[in-house]
């Protein structure tokens, strides 16, 4: 990348013994017979994967430095760059077992990631360091799975000082089978993200069957759409309908009618208020019917006013009067409460926090989180209306 494409004349040795001896210069600029230098892959690499650029982008960066390279090259470029990677770490583990030791040792957090029916990307890292030891892909997390790749991480770094993982069945297996007597934690995330699953999972699958059942947010996407045409481009009139929100005048003039009722329907689809932990930290379908509750209420009080919200009433109010529905949001709701509670005691994934996975959780002790869970355990005891419902 330093002076752009050039010719090597490169002299090889051979030593009386046969022995073949290559330009060691021309080797740390590029590999073998290969056409780019290691710095175009590293910098196409971490194009890719760490800044998520577009293949069109590094093209044109890489002319700026005198480089032409197609876009199949860039995806070719991308893969020698993980390849690479991945030799790297694996040469380098002897150094990165030293500065291991050099902390007081490693704490194995195992955890893998999978959509849908792909594969599991299952990672071993040392939560001290934060280095990632180790990943493989597997089919699933069963423990015969799972086992060889644990006894190839403790053959390269030793046994870790603890471990901490979630409470899936092959993870505990696997571990009491490669790690016997190792201090064994469950991550204090996934404890509560099991914990809340069991709590109101039936009532959120509820929710989420009937909303797909009536056929809401279909039905509301095509109002989008036609509500947009109605509306046409009256700057005037959408600076009126600004103010009247800006000065809680509710806005029933006729022709603001529009207007107001395709903000009301992008604010029931907006969902920012959603943390990014992911279900049952976030439920987004229950935020989802709240919403639809409160869009119901707002048309009732503009109904009659244009056919913009009566257009809205009829799918809406079978939504509200679903007394499945109202049913196992009400149950929900209690449930929420309490989960919330849980949340705030054990210190991690705080409903007030707006930090998502990055949130690390408070730094409390933990004796302090025990003690504070031993009140809460004692709270749910106490009360007949939770010790009498298995759910809790």
């Amino acid at each position: 990348m330093d002076i752009g494409p050039f010719d090597a004349k490169e002299t090889i040795l051979e030593g009386s013994d046969g022995k073949v001896y290559h330009s060691q210069q021309l080797r740390t600029l590029t590999p073998y017979r290969a056409t780019f230098g290691y710095d175009v892959i590293v910098h196409v690499g971490l194009s890719l994967f760490m800044h998520c650029r577009s293949e069109q982008t590094i093209i044109e960066d890489l002319a700026h430095n005198n480089i032409v390279i197609s876009q199949r090259e860039i995806g070719f470029l991308g893969k020698k760059f993980i390849a690479y990677l991945a030799i790297a770490h694996e040469q380098s583990r002897h150094r990165l077992k030293r500065v291991m030791a050099s902390r007081g040792g490693y704490v194995l957090h195992l955890d893998g990631t999978c959509e849908k029916d792909s594969p599991h990307l299952f990672t071993g890292m040392d939560g001290i360091a934060q280095i990632v030891l180790d990943n493989i892909k597997l089919p699933s997390e069963k423990a015969e799975r799972l086992i060889p790749f644990f006894r190839k991480i403790k053959r390269q770094y030793g046994d870790p000082v603890a471990l901490v993982h979630d409470m899936g069945r092959g993870i505990l297996s696997a571990v009491k089978t490669v790690f016997p007597g190792i201090p064994d934690f469950i991550c204090h995330f996934h404890f509560l993200r099991d914990i809340g699953k069991d709590l109101f999972e039936t009532e959120y699958a509820t929710i989420r069957n009937r909303l797909k059942k009536h056929r809401i947010r279909s039905l509301l996407r095509q109002r989008l759409k036609a509500l947009k045409k109605e509306m046409g481009n009256d700057q005037t009139a959408f600076d009126c309908l600004l103010v009247s929100i800006d000065r809680n005048v509710p806005p029933v003039v006729a022709k603001l009618a529009p207007m107001a009722a395709y903000a009301m329907i992008h604010w029931v689809f907006d969902q920012s208020e959603l943390k990014g932990y992911g279900f049952p930290f976030d439920c987004p379908h229950l935020v989802f019917y709240r919403k639809l509750v409160v869009l119901h209420e707002m048309v009732n009080a503009q109904f009659g006013v244009s056919k913009a919200f009566s257009g809205l009433w009829r799918p809406l109010t079978k939504i509200i009067e679903d007394p499945q529905l109202k049913r196992a949001a009400s149950q929900m709701d209690k449930k929420v409460k309490v989960f919330n509670k849980l949340r705030s005691v054990l210190a991690i994934a705080d409903p007030k926090s707006n930090k998502g996975l990055n949130d690390d959780g408070d730094q409390i002790d933990i004796k302090s989180i025990e003690e504070e869970v031993k009140k809460f355990r004692e709270e749910i005891i106490s009360e007949d209306a939770y010790r009498k419902n298995d759910d809790y």
